[in-house]
């Protein structure tokens, strides 16, 4: 699946990372539960976050834009 436009609330840390608390997914608002491994690469900010159903998505940022993809759907697989 490819990255989606989305819209991300977070608050960013003294060194420059998001931390991000909730994000807009096919029109609802979900809540982030858990952050995971982040990594800067030449085109932003990456990271990878779980919402309370158990999926997790890969968060994208070039400092404006927000971006997101599914990367791993337990309740995909019931």
């Amino acid at each position: 699946m490819s990255f989606s436009v989305t819209t991300v609330e977070a608050y960013y840390t003294p060194d420059g990372w998001p931390v991000p608390s909730t994000l807009r997914w096919n029109g609802v608002t979900l809540r982030i539960i858990n952050h995971g491994r982040r990594w800067r690469h030449d085109d932003g900010i990456h990271m990878l976050v779980m919402v309370a159903d158990g999926r997790v998505f890969e968060l994208h940022t070039n400092g404006s834009l927000w971006r997101a993809k599914v990367v791993s759907d337990p309740g995909h697989f019931a």
